[in-house]
């Protein structure tokens, strides 16, 4: 099925009107209009015109009437392959539906017209609607906040689509059998374990378990005891057999004998460490002297070579601080020159910054006037201009023609003229040839050559032969209705006071010239007066009171700005270049000053290390007396120091180890007190394992390990069974799962075809999964992973909605049922890139499929290309 044409009368804002949509195309058509145009109308009332009966006074059906009231009537032109039909509805006041064949043929009335467009539309509420037919503000493919039994209704058409495409589904998913098996097979398995495969709690598995475990446990227990018997046994003989060697005879003397010789060896070595001590102290003693000795020495000859250093940087600080401070005298100088060149050309500039105020305050007051004299002129303008504008307002009020009453007249005539042609075309045709001079006459006006229309009755002349009364009879049209057309057309004239049409035209063309004079005035007197006379004329009294504020110019100002200017630049320059000189010198006087000063600081710091230097030296007289007797003690100390050093050495050489006595002795130590103490704790252990064997032995806990572990076994048997029971029923559900998942994927196998390459223009290597139960998309798997359609953008989630409805489309093509897919402002939260994607998808379907689309978003929806279908809307007579 495609529609060709859609016809509103007296729908919600159409009311008393008639709104008209022709042209729709095979392919993609656009209408594209701005909001409160009425597209959702036009959807509402097709909606209505398909799917609600026309004795229907629902909710759904008074929302399409208008508050003025009357009937509703819907009207489609519909194209089959058997041809067009003309299908309309009445709804409220005037209940009716009726189809219509190409020739005008009523072929259906009232209930056989709804069995026809049942018929046509496959199974009513379960048909197309809500799967191709996309509301205003609705996106996903089930509406939130859909009744159930809308769900119920969307989810029937869904099955049945797919049903009659891939098989009927309890054959796809193994029928009812499958699923009673899946149920009773998965209670079996939830009285055995939970849903991740663990055992369920209170349930035989697991209270097989529980006693296997427990009797695992306690036969551990007796194990571990049976164990323990074993090695305390072992232990005892292992006790028994020490305690033999360490009571061997001799074995106790030899350890202590040992201990004894170690403790010799360790004081001999002590005592000997003593002496070796005294020696090092003695050296040490000596060692002291001889850096004594060293150290006067060194000092008398570091306080000669100290003494010449100071005296030669004395004489050299002196020096410097001479040059400075000559420099610094003339940087003074420098600057002080520089400071009065500064205070000259500063005079200078302040005299020329005077001529240059005098010579701006009459720049300012000329500029004030010329303002003035400007805003005056302009004042005039508006002025006139308002003029202008209240003599056209006045001579447009008496122009009656307007495009509104034009346009009526046009109608009026055209529908006169089109009554007069069907007439003429409805008449008999007569056609004249001539040969001689004589001429046919009608009343006395003769007929030229060539075919002549018969509408009415006519008497015509035959010159020389008589007359001739041509009648058409009842081919020609009412004159009844020509008369009505007539007088409306007059009635229109008459209201603007016009004789006919083209003088109508010409006073329109008046009007609308007179309105556009008007409006011309009107920009002009805003563009003049852009905010109102009253702001115009505060704008003059204060450039008047600028003027007035402004003193007037002295005899002296100078005439020409330029001049005062250039003398101000000159004297601008002359001081910034006095300021440049003095900040040269003022620097270089800085910097003398400081080198000077710091100069002074050297000579005083060389005359102070002079001064240290000289008390250091001490008497110049005695020094060399003082030098001397220094060397002398220095080479005795090294010859007391070298001796004291070779003693010590020769004790330390002949000294014992003192380190390894003292571990010997620690050794032996160490061995006697290990065997007295093992000696005692094998003792105690004899007797501890003694009693821990009579206490094993008389409580038979190798029998009852024996009793234990047949129960242990028995139960692991048991919870075994259970165990293969469970992991029997998983993979007898996972078994079926997959062979009924593998049916589904059959069962959606066609709508993912169609899809496919659908969904590819957004999303590459992009595949969608359904929920078998809603058979709903449930996912989008992409990148390597699957999101959740909750989790998804509302523009991906609306868009996947879309195109699954374009593959819902494509499906029903493929069943002999072509529908239109009709979309009221979708793709609303689609960004720049992706709606060019989806209008690419509209297009790829509309090669065999019609898509219409209404939208408010006129230049978003101009890349969508297709057909623009015309929209006339007419007033009802």
């Amino acid at each position: 099925m495609k529609l060709r044409s859609l016809t509103l009368t007296n729908v919600r804002k159409f009311a008393g009107r008639t709104a008209t949509i022709s042209g729709l195309g095979d392919g993609v058509s656009v209408v594209a209009q701005a909001n409160e145009f009425g597209k959702s109308t036009f959807f509402d009332a097709l909606h209505a015109l398909f799917f609600l009966k026309y004795g229907a006074a629902t909710r759904e059906v008074k929302s399409l009437q208008p508050r003025s009231g009357g009937a509703v009537r819907v009207r489609a032109e519909i194209e089959l392959p058997a041809g067009r039909y003309t299908v309309e509805k009445s709804y409220l006041s005037q209940k009716r539906a009726s189809v219509h064949d190409a020739a005008g043929t009523l072929i259906a009335l009232d209930d056989e017209a709804e069995n026809w467009i049942g018929q046509l539309m496959g199974s009513g509420l379960e048909g197309p609607a809500g799967l191709l037919w996309v509301r205003q503000g609705i996106t996903a493919l089930e509406p939130a906040g859909s009744s159930k039994t809308e769900k119920d209704g969307l989810l029937g058409a869904r099955r049945n689509l797919l049903s009659s495409v891939a098989g009927e589904i309890d054959m796809i998913t193994g029928g009812r059998r499958m699923d009673r098996v899946i149920e009773a097979a998965t209670q079996a398995l939830a009285r055995l374990a939970t849903t991740t495969g663990q055992p369920k709690a209170n349930g035989p598995w697991k209270e097989a378990l529980t006693q296997a475990q427990t009797f695992e446990a306690h036969h551990a227990e007796l194990d571990l005891a049976c164990r323990a018997l074993s090695q305390a046994l072992v232990q005892r003989r292992e006790v028994a057999a020490r305690l033999a060697v360490l009571n061997a005879p001799g074995a106790k003397e030899a350890i202590e004998k040992d201990l004894e010789q170690a403790q010799i060896r360790f004081e001999a070595a002590q005592a000997h460490s003593q002496k070796i001590e005294q020696a090092e102290a003695n050296a040490s003693l000596r060692q002291l002297e001889l850096e004594a000795a060293a150290t006067k020495l060194n000092g008398l000859l570091t306080a000669a070579e100290r003494l010449e250093m100071a005296q030669i940087a004395l004489e050299q600080a002196e020096k410097i601080r001479e040059e400075t401070q000559e420099k610094a005298v003339v940087a003074q100088e420098a600057a002080d020159l520089a400071q009065a060149s500064i205070t000259r050309t500063g005079a200078a500039l302040a005299k020329a910054q005077v001529a240059k105020e005098a010579a701006q305050n009459h720049a300012l007051r000329r500029s004030a006037a010329e303002k003035h004299a400007g805003l005056l002129a302009q004042v005039g303008q508006v002025n006139e201009k308002r003029i202008a504008l209240e003599q056209l307002t006045a001579a447009l009020e008496t122009l009656l023609v307007t495009p509104q009453a034009l346009a009526r007249i046009e109608k009026a005539e055209a529908e006169l003229l089109r009554i007069t042609a069907e007439r003429a075309a409805g008449g008999v045709q007569m056609h004249l040839s001539y040969e001689g001079a004589g001429r046919v006459l009608s009343g006395d006006v003769p007929l030229g050559a060539g075919g002549h229309s018969i509408d009415r009755r006519q008497v015509f002349e035959l010159p020389g032969i008589g007359r001739m009364i041509l009648d058409p009879g009842a081919a020609a049209a009412d004159t009844a209705q020509i008369e009505r057309a007539q007088r409306t057309l007059d009635s229109a004239l008459a209201q603007v006071g016009m004789e006919d049409t083209h003088a109508a035209r010409i006073a329109a063309a008046q009007r609308t010239e007179t309105a556009s004079e008007c409006a011309l005035l009107t920009r002009i007197i805003e563009t003049l007066a852009p905010q109102g006379m009253a702001q115009m004329q505060s704008a003059l009294v204060q450039a008047k009171a600028a003027l007035d504020s402004l003193r007037t110019p002295d005899a002296e100002t100078p005439v020409d700005p330029a001049l005062v200017e250039t003398v101000l630049e000159a004297a601008q320059q002359d001081e910034q270049a006095a300021r440049r000189q003095y900040e040269v010198a003022r620097d270089l006087r800085d910097g003398a000053r400081t080198a000077s000063v710091q100069a002074t600081a050297r000579y005083e710091a060389a005359q102070a290390l002079f001064h240290t230097a000289t008390a250091a030296y001490g008497d110049a007289e005695t020094f060399a007396q003082r030098q001397s007797d220094a060397a002398r003690r220095h080479v005795a100390a090294q010859a007391a120091a070298l001796a004291a050093r070779s003693v010590a050495a020769d004790i330390r050489a002949q000294a014992p180890d003192l380190a390894s006595a003292q571990a010997d002795l620690t050794r032996a130590r160490s061995v006697a007190y290990n065997n007295r103490e093992e000696h005692n704790d094998l003792r105690t252990r004899s007797a501890d394992l003694s009693a821990t064997i009579r206490a094993r032995a008389e409580d038979g806990v190798e029998e009852k390990r024996d009793e234990v572990a047949g129960l242990m076994r028995t139960a692991n048997e048991r919870a075994a069974r259970f165990a293969h029971e469970a992991a029997g029923l998983t993979l007898l559900l996972e078994t079926l799962r997959s062979k009924r998942g593998a049916a589904q994927e059959a069962y959606f196998g066609p709508v993912q075809q169609e899809l496919a390459p659908l969904l590819a223009l957004l999303h590459e290597d992009a595949a969608l999964s359904f929920d078998p139960a809603s058979m709903l998309p449930q996912g989008l798997a992409r990148g390597g992973a699957e999101e959740q359609m909750e989790v998804l953008s509302g523009g991906t989630q609306e868009q996947i909605a879309i195109l699954t409805r374009l593959a819902f489309a494509r499906l029903f093509a493929r069943q002999g049922k072509p529908m239109p897919v009709i979309l009221d402002d979708a793709l609303v939260y689609s960004d720049d890139n992706r709606i060019m994607a989806m209008f690419t998808a509209l297009h790829r379907v509309a090669a065999d499929q019609q898509v219409i689309v209404f939208s408010c978003r006129q230049m978003a929806f101009a890349g969508l290309g297709g057909a623009r279908p015309q929209v006339q809307i007419t007033q009802d007579v």
